[in-house]
């Protein structure tokens, strides 16, 4: 089985041609085929006229009652009537002529096929005069009016001339492409109406090809089918010879059923059906051979369908999947395993295995990332690598697939564009990522979850300012999980959006239910990226407020610099304005080591920066050029600067001396209860309260 083999209806193929679509097909056989089209044809040919004397009268009655008649118009229309009526009555004799002569002869066939194809492209052409001539004279919605006629006309005409391949197209780019033309380039040209009829015209073009393969092929499977049949009627007259022969055609009936099955529509390549079975027919012709298999997920490649149309997504996947064709030989496997997923499975002896993965990825990597031209559009497409190895191991090919998958899926996570190699820690990986979040989506009903509190103190009075609420889980199936493992999780499942609520809620009605607290402490509560940009989530933090009772001017909200990642920042902007005029203060949380840059802290309503406590406990030459430089600016834009990770009194005073505004750390206190009492850093004995 070699790779690509016998594959059905290749991009651009002219369907009237024998032997297309892997069927070994005779002259005599196209020959009834184009007999049977020619028939067809013919048999559309009034629904055709009728369509474009209707089209005709509405679009001349549309000008007239909109005042936008003149005679040239009703000149057209006339012309169009004759040409019509002449259409009529040629389909007419055709029909007679059929009724007297079953068998076509070829001299005929030339000639009546000539006939109809002459007739069809002259109408399109008087389409095409009728859109140069009235395109450029109307405006508003006589234009618009006269597009939509014209696209319905080429809509309908992919079907009614599905016999005809290639007259059918000179057709609907005689409909669509002068239009779209005629707008793009004149006085006051309407780009976007012209876009849309050159992508419709796209499109039409696609259907009228695949209704006219569709046809072909019936016809094809027709007269095959009734040889079979033939055959079967005669098997007691026939001689060995002839059995040969059948079993032979029922053998490429049914080679030709499998390829079907197991190849992609789209693309022809193999899909997860065809590499199954290409695996395990190498497998047993050659059990020597070692094997890898490379997945291949392209980059962000939802923005193009969802920027462009899936139309031209999907002629991007066509034109990777011929890319990757040319970098895998036929002793390899190439299959779309689904979407933007592409598999490679090389088989080699275990040596050279590692050196071809290699050369297989750098090959690949050059052609999918030379730009791609459709329709206008020079696009450039990048991809993410997982690659998994059977050697010393004899896995499935699925075992082997889900690795791979894993090893791209980190590549996803960890930046995209690169290649990753499957180890069993990804795995064990996996399964602790799953098991975590099973077990978080029980954690809020099963009253796993506690909030810890961990104080903010004045650089100055050493007063205690902030409570920083911290979420721990304890888990009853997995034990004590920690933050940094299970939050990130939760933001990727959207299961942050109800925790950071539950949350929110338990530490505001916390301060609040400690009368003895200073009526200026405040409660900071940490914040994602997929909370602020939740619909309405200004909304809920109001509702908290009111249902607990705190003042909007005690609560402080703490997100990270990647609220400054460009694609958002507009939306997240709106979101902070909206809060920050409720009184509620935002800090960043662990400034310096994400996307800022400190000249963008104008762009969001901030009223803190915390910097990073990796700068603090490090406190080496670059660590203090970064929090020096972070405190002179932050103050330059009236922000305080708040330091934390403080664990020593060297850091402490270092920081002091720089001109910190607040500190936070193991120094000062451990996150804990929340305590209902007021406190006090003591700073002439340098203890934590």
């Amino acid at each position: 089985m070699e790779n690509n083999a016998g594959l059905v209806g290749r991009i651009g193929k002219r369907l009237w041609d024998p032997g297309i679509g892997g069927m070994p097909v005779g002259r005599e056989l196209t020959g009834k085929v184009q007999r049977d089209l020619l028939d067809l044809a013919y048999r559309n040919n009034w629904a055709n006229n009728l369509v474009n004397l209707a089209a005709g009268a509405s679009l001349v009655a549309m000008f007239w009652l909109r005042g936008d008649l003149v005679s040239g118009n009703v000149i057209w229309l006339a012309v169009v009537g004759i040409v019509s009526c002449i259409r009529l009555w040629s389909g007419y004799l055709y029909r007679l002529l059929r009724e007297n002569i079953s068998e076509l002869p070829d001299a005929l066939l030339r000639k009546w096929r000539f006939r109809y194809q002459t007739a069809v492209i002259f109408t399109g052409l008087l389409w095409s005069v009728l859109g140069l001539m009235q395109i450029p004279t109307v405006q508003g919605e006589s234009q618009f009016l006269t597009m939509i006629i014209l696209a319905g006309m080429a809509g309908g005409a992919t079907g009614i001339l599905a016999p005809v391949f290639l007259v059918g197209r000179i057709y609907l780019c005689a409909l669509l492409l002068p239009p779209a033309v005629i707008l793009a380039v004149m006085a006051e040209p309407n780009y976007i109406l012209s876009a849309l009829a050159l992508v419709f015209l796209l499109v039409m073009l696609v259907t009228h090809r695949n209704n006219h393969a569709v046809l072909f092929r019936s016809f094809v499977l027709k007269y095959q089918n009734q040889g079979l049949i033939e055959d079967l009627r005669q098997k007691n007259r026939i001689t060995e010879d002839w059995n040969a022969t059948l079993e032979i055609r029922v053998e490429q009936r049914t080679e030709e059923l499998r390829n079907l099955v197991e190849h992609d529509a789209l693309t022809g390549l193999y899909n997860r059906d065809g590499i199954v079975a290409w695996f395990e027919h190498k497998k047993r012709s050659d059990a020597l051979l070692d094997y890898a298999v490379l997945f291949i997920d392209l980059d962000r490649f939802k923005q193009i369908n969802d920027g462009l149309s899936h139309a031209i997504g999907d002629e991007v996947l066509r034109a990777v999947s011929m890319r990757l064709g040319e970098c895998v030989g036929p002793e390899h496997a190439l299959g779309r395993w689904g979407g933007d997923e592409f598999l490679i499975v090389l088989a080699a002896p275990h040596l050279e295995l590692h050196p071809l993965v290699e050369d297989v990825i750098e090959l690949a990597q050059q052609a999918v990332t030379q730009p791609i031209n459709i329709v206008g559009h020079t696009l450039h497409v990048g991809f993410s690598t997982g690659v998994a190895f059977s050697s010393g191991r004899n896995p499935s090919i699925s075992e082997l697939i889900h690795w791979a998958d894993l090893a791209a899926a980190e590549v996803k996570r960890s930046g995209r564009g690169s290649v990753h190699n499957y180890d069993k820690m990804l795995l064990t990986e996996q399964e602790r990522r799953l098991s975590v979040t099973q077990a978080l989506r029980r954690a809020m009903g099963a009253d796993e979850f506690d909030v810890k509190y961990q104080p903010v103190i004045d650089a100055v009075t050493g007063d205690i300012i902030v409570y920083e609420a911290l979420l721990r889980w304890n888990s009853g199936v997995l034990g004590v999980v920690s933050p940094d493992e299970f939050i990130p999780i939760a933001e990727e499942s959207a299961l942050i959006v109800d925790i950071g609520e539950w949350c929110m809620r338990r530490a505001c009605q916390a301060l609040q239910d400690c009368a003895e607290v200073s009526a200026t402490t405040k409660i900071a509560i940490n914040v994602s990226i997929r909370q602020i940009v939740m619909p309405n989530f200004a909304d809920m933090v109001s509702r908290v407020l009111a249902d607990t009772g705190l003042s909007s001017d005690r609560l402080v909200l703490e997100v990270t610099e990647s609220i400054f990642e460009k694609r958002q920042t507009t939306q997240i902007a709106r979101v902070l304005d909206q809060l920050h005029a409720m009184g509620i203060e935002i800090y960043i949380d662990d400034f310096g080591t994400g996307y800022s840059s400190l000249s963008r802290l104008h762009e969001i309503p901030v009223d803190a920066v915390k910097i990073d406590k990796s700068f603090v406990l490090a406190m080496d030459e670059n660590a203090r050029v970064v929090i020096e430089a972070a405190i002179l600016i932050a103050h330059r834009f009236g922000l305080k600067v708040i330091a934390e990770g403080i664990e020593t009194a060297e850091q402490r005073t270092e920081l002091l001396a720089m001109g910190v505004d607040a500190c936070q750390g193991f120094f000062f206190a451990r996150p804990g209860p929340m305590p209902c009492r007021d406190t006090q850093w003591q700073s002439d004995t340098d203890q934590p309260v």
